[in-house]
C-alpha cells in the first residue's frame, strides 16, 4: 500500500500546483521578460508539476502493474474463505451510483476536474477585470478577460486530456481503470471545445468592439493577423476532432475516427503553438505529453524483447473463430505475468498499422510461456479487419505464422467483486474469453483452500452464456467441456449454455408443429426416445442438489419465448426457460461426461495459482526492465528541455547573458521570434528527442528479435529441434498464401510436418488432431464434441434476471 500513499501524495501536490499556478506563473513582479530565460518559475514547474507526475507514473509501473500479484491475490483469496464472515463488502469508493451507473470515485474525479476548470477561468477575471474596466471599459474588459480566462482554461483541459488516456496512469495506482477514465477524457474534450469556442467568440467581439477586426485577421507579418488566421485553422481542426469522436462515428467507422483523431490532434496543437507561441503552453501540455509518449512506446518495447516476432493463427471457418497464440521468443524466459481480464493490442503490419485490442483467454499460471487469444471474425463484413486476418490465416485450421507487433499487457488489477457470496455472469459469444482466465484462477484458489481448510465458504458463480453456432461452442478448446465436467469447477460453478442458430450449411430439422422458424434449430439427442420428451428430469440452476438428466448433448427446445403464448414446439413441450414460473434448468454435467474422456490419459491438468508459478519473482524482473526504459524516455528529454531554457538563443547584449530585443523593440515580429526561441523551441526539442528515443528503441528491439528468429539462433532451435529446416518449411503467409499455386506435394507435406513440429516444440503441446484448436490439452476435438449440454434458442436475459431476483439470490450476503 506504500506506493498508493506516495501516488496520492504526488497527485495532491500536482492538484495544488494547478490550482495556484495562475498566481505563480502570471502574477509576478518582474513581468513578461522572465519568460525568456530559466528562472524560479521553471523551478516551480519542474518541482511541483513534472516531478510529481513522473514519480507517480513510476510508482504506478512498479507498485500496481508489476507487483500486481499481491493485489490480485488479495482479491482472489476471498473466493474461498474459512468462514463467510471473512468476506468484505465492496467499499463505497468502488460502488456505483444508482442513477447513472458510474462509481463514486469517478464522481470525485469529476468534481476535481470541474473545480480546476472553474479556477482556471475565474482567476484571470478576478485578477484583471477591475483594472481592465478603467482602461478598456466594461464591455471591452469583459470580452477581453473572458477570452483570456477561457483560453487559459482550454490549455489546462488540454493538458489533462492526455493524462486520462494513459494505459498506465498514476490514477490507476489508486484504483481507477482505463475504462473508468475514458468517459472523463471525452467530457474534458467537450470542455476543451467549449472553452476554445468561448475564447474565439470573445476575442472576435473584442476586435469588433474596437473596430480592429481586419487588422487582427490578415497576412501582415507586423501584426498578429497571421497568427489569428492560423488559430482559425486550429479551431476548425478541433471541431473536426470532436465531430469524428461522436459515438455514432467512432463505433461505426473506427478507422476514420482513429485516423482523424491523430491528424486533427497534431493540427490543433501545432496551430495553437503558432497562434500563441508562449511558454505556458508547454507548462500544461509537456508533462502529460511526456508520459503519453512513454506510455505508447515502452510497453511495445518490452513485448518486442519478450515475444516471438510471429504469431501462430488458425481459423475455424464453421465457427468464424480465429485462434491466435503468442509465445516467448525462446520458450525459456516466461512472459510478463498477465491476469484475468487483461488485454493486449495486436498489430498485423501486413493488414494495417492500427492496433486492435483483444482480451487474453489463456491462464498465465498454466503456461507462463504463451498467451492465447480468440478472435470472433465477421465474414459477412468483407472489409473488416478480422475478416482480412482470417483470410491471411487460411481455412485449413493448420496454424500459420504471421508477423505481428504486440502492445501491452493492460488491464485492471483489483477484483473486489470476488468478495461477494454469489456472482452471476452473462456472456455472449466471444465474450466468454473474458472469463476464461478468471474462472481458472478461481478454481485454482478454491482447490488450494479446500486442501488447507475444512469445509471452506466458497463463492457461488452462475455462468449463463450463449453462442451463435454449436461449432462456436466447441471452438473454445476444452474450456467449455472442463467447466461443465471437471469437479473442481462443477462444485461451485453453475453453467447454462444456449445455441441460437443452426450451424452453417446445416438445414433446420423438420418441425411438424409449424412453430419453428429457420432462425432456430429443433432436434433431439441421438438415442433419445421421442415418447420420453415430456418426462425429462431437470435440476434448477439455483439449487445445490443435482439430479440425473435424460438428455445428452442437446437440451430439446426452440428458445424464443418472446411474449407469445407458450405452445408445443417441434413436438416437444415448451422448455422450462420459457416458463415464467419455472426455474432455470441445466442437466447434471457429471451425467453427460463422454465415456471416452474418463480414462486416466484424459484427466484434467491441475491448475496452479499465480504464487505457485512464481509470478511475483518474474514480474519483478520485467518491472526492472520497464522502469529503466521508462525512466530514460522521461528523464533524458526533460533534462534537455531544462538545459535548452539556459541557452542564449538570441545572443548576449551589454553583459546580459540571456536577453531578447523585445525588451527594447516591442514589434510583433521580434516578439514572436523571441517567444519561439526561448519558450517553444525547448519544448519542441524535448518532444523530438523523446520520439526519436522511442522509435529507435522499438526498432532496435524488433530488429534484434527478427534477426534471432531468421537465424534460428535462440536456444529453442538448438535444444528442441533436430533440424532448422523443419522451421524453414513451416507455413508462413508469404509461403502458403501467395505462393500456394507453385507448391509441390512434397513441399506441402514438409509444411504439414513443420506445422506439427511447431505445435509440439514451440507451443509445447502434445500431438493432437491437426484440425483441433490450438489449446486442446485433454482430448481431441472429436472426443469433446457432443459432450456439452446446451439448449437451442435465444437466451432470455430478462427472464434470468427476474428469476434471480425472485430467488433473492445473494441478498443474505
Amino acid at each position: 500500500m506504500k506506493h498508493q500513499y506516495l501516488a496520492v501524495t504526488c497527485m495532491v501536490v500536482l492538484s495544488l500546483y494547478l490550482s495556484a499556478d495562475f498566481r505563480l506563473t502570471w502574477l509576478t513582479s518582474r513581468g513578461i521578460r522572465e519568460i525568456y530565460y530559466y528562472n524560479k518559475r521553471d523551478l516551480y514547474f519542474a518541482g511541483l508539476f513534472v516531478l510529481p507526475a513522473i514519480v507517480s507514473h513510476l510508482l504506478t509501473i512498479w507498485g500496481h502493474y508489476y507487483r500486481a500479484d499481491g493485489i490480485f491475490q488479495q482479491s482472489i483469496v476471498l473466493v474461498s474463505t474459512a468462514t463467510a464472515k471473512e468476506r468484505r463488502r465492496i467499499s463505497i469508493w468502488e460502488r456505483h451510483d444508482p442513477w447513472i451507473g458510474y462509481t463514486y470515485k469517478y464522481w470525485v474525479l469529476v468534481a476535481i476536474s470541474v473545480l480546476l476548470n472553474t479556477l482556471w477561468f475565474v482567476q484571470p477575471l478576478v485578477a484583471y477585470l477591475p483594472n481592465g474596466i478603467r482602461f478598456l471599459g466594461l464591455y471591452g474588459s469583459i470580452t477581453a478577460y473572458v477570452a483570456f480566462g477561457s483560453g487559459y482554461a482550454a490549455m489546462g483541459s488540454c493538458g489533462m486530456l492526455l493524462f486520462l488516456v494513459l494505459r498506465r496512469s498514476m490514477l490507476q495506482a489508486v484504483g481507477f481503470t482505463y475504462a473508468d477514465l475514458l468517459p472523463l477524457h471525452r467530457w474534458l474534450g467537450v470542455a476543451f471545445i467549449v472553452w476554445s469556442t468561448l475564447h474565439t467568440i470573445s476575442y472576435i467581439l473584442y476586435y469588433i468592439h474596437f473596430d480592429a477586426f481586419w487588422e487582427e485577421f490578415n497576412f501582415d507579418g507586423n501584426t498578429r493577423g497571421p497568427q489569428n488566421l492560423i488559430a482559425v485553422v486550429a479551431y476548425l481542426s478541433l471541431l473536426g476532432l470532436g465531430i469524428t469522436a461522436l459515438p455514432q462515428i467512432r463505433r461505426s467507422c473506427y478507422l476514420l475516427f482513429i485516423t482523424a483523431h491523430r491528424v486533427f490532434t497534431v493540427i490543433t496543437f501545432v496551430g495553437t503553438l503558432m497562434h500563441f507561441p508562449y511558454y505556458m503552453l508547454w507548462y500544461y501540455v509537456l508533462p502529460s505529453m511526456c508520459l503519453y509518449i512513454a506510455d505508447r512506446f515502452v510497453p511495445k518495447f518490452i513485448q518486442s524483447c519478450s515475444l516471438a516476432p510471429e504469431i501462430a493463427c488458425s481459423f475455424n471457418k464453421d465457427a468464424d473463430i480465429l485462434t491466435v497464440v503468442l509465445v516467448s521468443k525462446n520458450r525459456l524466459e516466461p512472459l510478463k505475468p498477465y491476469y484475468p481480464g487483461d488485454y493486449v493490442n495486436l498489430e498485423i503490419p501486413e493488414l494495417s498499422l492500427i492496433y486492435h485490442p483483444f482480451t487474453i483467454a489463456s491462464y498465465w499460471a498454466e503456461d507462463p510461456y504463451s498467451m492465447t487469444i480468440y478472435v470472433r471474425t465477421f465474414q459477412e463484413t468483407k472489409t473488416s479487419w478480422t475478416g482480412a486476418l482470417a483470410n491471411l490465416c487460411g481455412e485449413s485450421e493448420t496454424p500459420v505464422l504471421v508477423r505481428a507487433n504486440v502492445d501491452g499487457v493492460f488491464g485492471d488489477r483489483v477484483h473486489d467483486y470476488l468478495s461477494c457470496k454469489v456472482m452471476v455472469i452473462f456472456a455472449a459469444g466471444a465474450a466468454i474469453t473474458t472469463f476464461m482466465g478468471l474462472l481458472k484462477a478461481m478454481a485454482a484458489q478454491i482447490e488450494v483452500a479446500t486442501e488447507s481448510m475444512k469445509n471452506p465458504a466458497t463463492i457461488e458463480v452462475h455462468l449463463i452464456c450463449t453462442f451463435r453456432y454449436e461449432s462456436e461452442l466447441y471452438a473454445y478448446g476444452d474450456f467449455m467441456h472442463r467447466i461443465t465436467h471437471d469437479p473442481r469447477f462443477t462444485s461451485w460453478l453453475r453453467v447454462e449454455v444456449y445455441v441460437s442458430r443452426p450451424d452453417k450449411h446445416t438445414a433446420p430439422a423438420a418441425c411438424p408443429s409449424g412453430q419453428c422458424t429457420s432462425e432456430f434449430v429443433c432436434g433431439r439427442v441421438d438415442g433419445q426416445d421421442p415418447q420420453q420428451g415430456d418426462e425429462r428430469e431437470s435440476t434448477s440452476l439455483l439449487s445445490n442438489s443435482r439430479k440425473h438428466a435424460q438428455y445428452g448433448a442437446v437440451a430439446n427446445g426452440c428458445g424464443g419465448c418472446g411474449g407469445g403464448e407458450a405452445k408445443d414446439c417441434c413436438g416437444a413441450s415448451t422448455p422450462p426457460a420459457c416458463s415464467s414460473s419455472s426455474s432455470m434448468t441445466i442437466p447434471n454435467p457429471a451425467a453427460a461426461v463422454n465415456e471416452d474422456l474418463t480414462g486416466p490419459e484424459h484427466m484434467y491438468k491441475s491448475l496452479p495459482t499465480f504464487s505457485a508459478a512464481s509470478s511475483d519473482t518474474i514480474a519483478t524482473v520485467h518491472a526492472k526492465k520497464d522502469l529503466i526504459a521508462t525512466t530514460a524516455i522521461l528523464v533524458v528529454p526533460m533534462a534537455v528541455y531544462l538545459l535548452s531554457r539556459n541557452i542564449p538563443w538570441e545572443g548576449t547584449y551589454q553583459g546580459q547573458y540571456r536577453w531578447c530585443r523585445t525588451t527594447r523593440d516591442t514589434d510583433q515580429h521580434m516578439t514572436n521570434n523571441c517567444l519561439w526561441s526561448y519558450a517553444v523551441l525547448p519544448g519542441v526539442v524535448h518532444v523530438a528527442i523523446a520520439m526519436v528515443m522511442g522509435y529507435l528503441g522499438l526498432w532496435a528491439a524488433r530488429r534484434s528479435n527478427l534477426l534471432q528468429s531468421s537465424r534460428f539462433s535462440t536456444p529453442l532451435w538448438s535444444s528442441r529441434s533436430s533440424s532448422a529446416s523443419v522451421f524453414k518449411a513451416y507455413p508462413r503467409v508469404g509461403d502458403l498464401q501467395r505462393g500456394s499455386s507453385h507448391a509441390t506435394d512434397l513441399e506441402s507435406r514438409a509444411a504439414s510436418t513443420a506445422a506439427n513440429s511447431y505445435r509440439n516444440l514451440v507451443l509445447g503441446l502434445s500431438a493432437l488432431d491437426p484440425t483441433a484448436p490450438l489449446d486442446h490439452r485433454t482430448g481431441s476435438a472429436a472426443a469433446i464434441k457432443g459432450s456439452i449440454v446446451f439448449k437451442r434458442g435465444r437466451i432470455q436475459v430478462n427472464h434470468h434476471i427476474q428469476e434471480l431476483m425472485e430467488w433473492r439470490l445473494g441478498e443474505e450476503g
